[in-house]
C-alpha cells in the first residue's frame, strides 16, 4: 500500500505564522517537496528567505564525492556556509542576525552517514548562540521499526559514528535531534515540524514521495537499504560498488571469483535477501577501470532483511575465501584500519582476522542493542 507523506517541509512553509523572520537553512538537494520543489525553493516562494544557507558533505548542491572538503560559496546571491570543510559546525559569525536555523536534509537511517553529525553541530553551536533549531522532519528511508547493530562508545566517536547509536538506528532526523537535546544539549532550543502520515514499520517506496539521491553515491532507496551492512566494505580492499550505477549493492575485486563468493553467501540462508554473481568494471573510486568479479545483493522481504548481518557475513566471507588478498583499509586520519571507526572498534575486525563463527560475529556485532532502543522509546514520535 502506498501512501503519500506530508514531510514536515510542506507543513512549514504552509504555515503564515512562519514569516517576518530571519531563516538560516541547512539542505541539500535531497530535501524536496512532493512536487520535487527544492527546500529553498519552497522558501523562496512562500517569502520565507532564507537569509543565509549551510552545506553538508557533498556540499549545498550535493556535487562533491564523499570526503571531499567543500568550500564556502554563495547561490542567488544568498551566502552559502559549508559545513563539510575548514569546520563542522558554524561560527558563531554564522548565526549572528539569524532568528532560527532549520534542518531539511533527507537522512538514510544509519550511524555512518555524516548528515546527522551535520545537525548534531548545528544544535550544540546554536545552543552556544543562543538561536532556535528547527528540524524539518522526513521519513526513515529504510524504515523505524528496526534497530540493527550495537551502540558505539564515547570513546570510538568519530564523524561516522558517535552519539551512542546503533549502525541502523531506526530515527528520523527529526528523532535524532530529539535525543540529542535530551541526551546531550539540554540547552539547545528546538522544534521539530512532524511529518503526516509516517509510520515506523514504512520503508521508502510505500511513502509516495520521490527520490532524489542525498548522495552521489546512493542512487536509490535499495542502495539506502543495504548500506548499513555493505559500507562496512569502505574499511577493506573490496570495492563497495562506488563508480557502478549500483553503489553499496554490489561488492568485489580484481581477485574475486564471484560465483564462488555468491554460492558461499547463499548458503548461510539469511533472511530477506539474495545473491547473484555480478561481474562489474568500476568507473572511479577502488580498482577503476579494472575487471571485478562480485556478487550483487537483492532484498526480497525489506522487513525480513537484516543489513548489518548482511554485511558482516559478507566480508567475513571474503577474508576467508581470499586470505592472501584481502585486506583492511587504512584510516586517512593514520592509526586503526577505517573499518574499526565504522564497526565502532576493533572487536569485530579481530573476530573476523581470527576466523570466529559467523554466529558469534554477529553476536558481538549487536550487543547493547536492546539497551540502546529502550534509551529511545521517549523520544520517539512516529507510532
Amino acid at each position: 500500500m502506498v501512501s503519500t507523506i506530508v514531510p514536515g517541509l510542506a507543513r512549514f512553509v504552509s504555515d503564515g505564522a512562519r514569516g517576518g523572520l530571519r531563516y538560516g537553512l541547512a539542505t541539500n538537494p535531497s530535501a524536496i517537496l512532493a512536487d520535487g520543489r527544492a527546500a529553498w525553493r519552497a522558501f523562496e516562494g512562500s517569502g520565507l528567505g532564507p537569509a543565509a544557507l549551510f552545506g553538508p558533505e557533498h556540499g549545498f548542491l550535493g556535487m562533491a564525492q564523499d570526503c571531499v572538503e567543500v568550500g564556502d560559496s554563495s547561490f542567488r546571491g544568498i551566502p552559502v556556509h559549508s559545513l563539510y570543510g575548514e569546520r563542522l559546525k558554524p561560527e558563531p559569525r554564522q548565526l549572528a542576525g539569524l532568528d532560527a536555523v532549520v534542518f531539511d536534509i533527507q537522512d538514510v537511517g544509519c550511524r555512518y552517514y555524516t548528515f546527522i553529525y551535520t545537525l548534531a553541530g548545528l544544535v550544540e553551536a546554536c545552543a552556544e548562540a543562543r538561536v532556535p533549531v528547527i528540524v524539518l522532519d522526513r521519513p526513515n528511508p529504510i524504515g523505524g521499526a528496526v534497530v540493527e547493530g550495537s551502540p558505539i562508545a564515547a570513546e570510538a566517536s568519530s564523524f561516522v559514528g558517535g552519539f551512542g547509536l546503533c549502525p541502523r538506528h531506526g530515527l528520523t532526523a527529526g528523532e535524532f535531534a530529539l535525543y540529542l537535546r535530551g541526551e546531550f544539549f539540554p540547552d539547545a532550543e528546538l522544534e521539530v515540524v512532524a511529518m503526516e502520515g509516517w509510520r515506523r514499520d514504512m520503508y521508502w517506496p510505500e511513502t509516495g514521495l520521490p527520490w532524489h539521491p542525498p548522495s552521489p553515491n546512493l542512487p536509490s532507496p535499495s542502495c539506502a537499504l543495504a548500506y548499513p551492512g555493505t559500507c562496512l566494505f569502505e574499511g577493506t580492499g573490496l570495492s563497495e560498488g562506488r563508480g557502478t550505477a549500483r553503489p553499496f549493492e554490489v561488492f568485489g575485486a580484481p581477485w574475486v571469483d564471484g560465483d564462488r563468493l555468491r554460492d558461499e553467501l547463499a548458503s548461510l540462508a539469511l533472511p530477506g535477501v539474495a545473491f547473484s554473481s555480478f561481474p562489474f568494471r568500476p568507473t572511479s573510486s577502488k580498482h577503476a577501470g579494472l575487471d571485478c568479479g562480485g556478487v550483487l545483493v537483492h532484498v526480497v522481504d525489506p522487513a525480513a532483511f537484516r543489513s548489518l548481518d548482511t554485511g558482516v557475513a559478507a566480508v567475513r566471507a571474503a577474508r576467508r575465501l581470499w586470505p592472501s588478498d584481502f585486506s583492511w583499509k587504512a584510516d586517512w586520519e593514520g592509526g586503526a584500519p577505517f573499518f574499526d571507526k565504522l564497526a565502532g572498534g576493533p572487536g569485530l575486525r579481530l573476530m573476523i582476522d581470527g576466523g570466529a563463527p559467523l554466529a558469534e560475529c554477529l553476536a558481538f556485532a549487536s550487543e547493547g542493542r536492546e539497551a540502546f532502543e529502550s534509551r529511545l522509546v521517549p523520544y520517539r514520535i512516529y507510532g
